[in-house]
């Protein structure tokens, strides 16, 4: 997607979740990343991800960057762009919050955090976290996932499940981990994701469930391609973006069903449920026939590629940073 070097902005945005700026970032403007040398959450940089209009700024260095737009993504992020920036973030500088999650810590009578302003847009990434958040006064829009087509890779070939959960040992029952070992029971599950190597510890092991641990997204759109069936198992986080990449793979759904999943995934692409034992029978049904398997997988495809697309998540995202960066009244 072209974009016009006229236009082209200086956008202050922290690296935060991986997978959702690997789409952002494409978009054509310059992309100001904190970094520090500890490399902690405030400055992870680029972390090694190629990213062409991506720019390292080192925390000292911010006072003296032009910025034309801050895009918020955590609640001490306000304070973080005063302190660092000297400009106060939808006063000083035009702002918008992305918002990545769903409620916490109560499903629907959590304030957001910025919901008592109404002069930064608050941007969810999908329809069911605008619907659960009490947004207060906050402007809000949803920007729905937008995903970098890998191509249709899926093989099937090994009999075993994928799924991608980060960090499943400290998550816990939010992502699901606790419902590995009966989805192990039914077909091997292969878990990709920061800390998902936890899982081989011998006090977290269960029979049938492998961590592998984090690897690039081009190794793992390959790895897991070649698993027979997708598994989804959280169950309250916003909508995970390896959840769709999956289904651009070409790979059929067995998802539990929560939040946003149930209708990202039709009836065609998989089996929603929150019955687990209708989640298990489609499991294991689905690695048992890899020709019914391929047929769902690119439905689930099919689906994906028309509703998650980059150009369309891109054209909106260049409509709100022109929208905040335009000359006021």
């Amino acid at each position: 997607m072209a974009f016009s070097q006229t236009n082209r902005r200086s956008v202050l945005i922290w690296h935060v979740h991986g997978s959702w700026m690997d789409s952002f970032v494409v978009g054509g403007h310059r992309y100001l990343i904190p970094v520090d040398t500890p490399h902690d959450p405030d400055g992870r940089g680029l972390c090694g991800r190629d990213w062409p209009t991506a720019q390292e700024i080192r925390m000292d260095e911010l006072r003296d960057q032009d910025i034309d737009l801050v895009v918020l993504q955590r609640p001490h992020e306000l304070e973080l762009t005063a302190r660092l920036s000297g400009r106060r973030p939808g006063i000083d500088v035009p702002a918008v919050y992305v918002e990545h999650n769903t409620p916490r810590p109560f499903v629907v009578e959590s304030p957001h955090p910025i919901g008592e302003r109404d002069d930064i847009p608050l941007i969810h990434v999908t329809d069911y976290n605008r619907l659960m958040w009490d947004n207060g006064r906050a402007p809000t829009m949803v920007i729905t996932h937008g995903v970098a087509d890998p191509g249709h890779l899926y093989t099937g070939d090994v009999a075993a499940a994928g799924a991608v959960i980060d960090e499943p040992l400290r998550r816990g029952r939010t992502v699901g981990a606790d419902l590995l070992g009966q989805f192990g029971d039914a077909a091997t599950v292969d878990v990709w994701g920061i800390g998902a190597e936890g899982l081989n510890d011998p006090l977290h092991r269960r029979p049938g469930v492998i961590g592998h641990g984090s690897l690039p997204t081009d190794l793992l759109m390959k790895e897991l391609a070649h698993r027979r069936v997708y598994l989804h198992t959280a169950r309250w986080t916003s909508l995970d973006v390896p959840l769709l990449e999956a289904m651009f793979l070409g790979m059929p759904v067995v998802a539990v069903a929560s939040t946003m999943a149930p209708l990202v995934v039709p009836p065609e692409a998989g089996v929603v449920s929150a019955d687990l034992d209708t989640l298990r029978a489609a499991l294991s049904g689905l690695v048992a026939d890899r020709y019914l398997a391929e047929v769902v997988g690119t439905a689930a495809r099919d689906y994906a590629t028309e509703h998650f697309g980059l150009d369309r998540f891109l054209q909106e995202w260049e409509q709100v940073i022109q929208a905040q960066c335009a000359p006021g009244p």
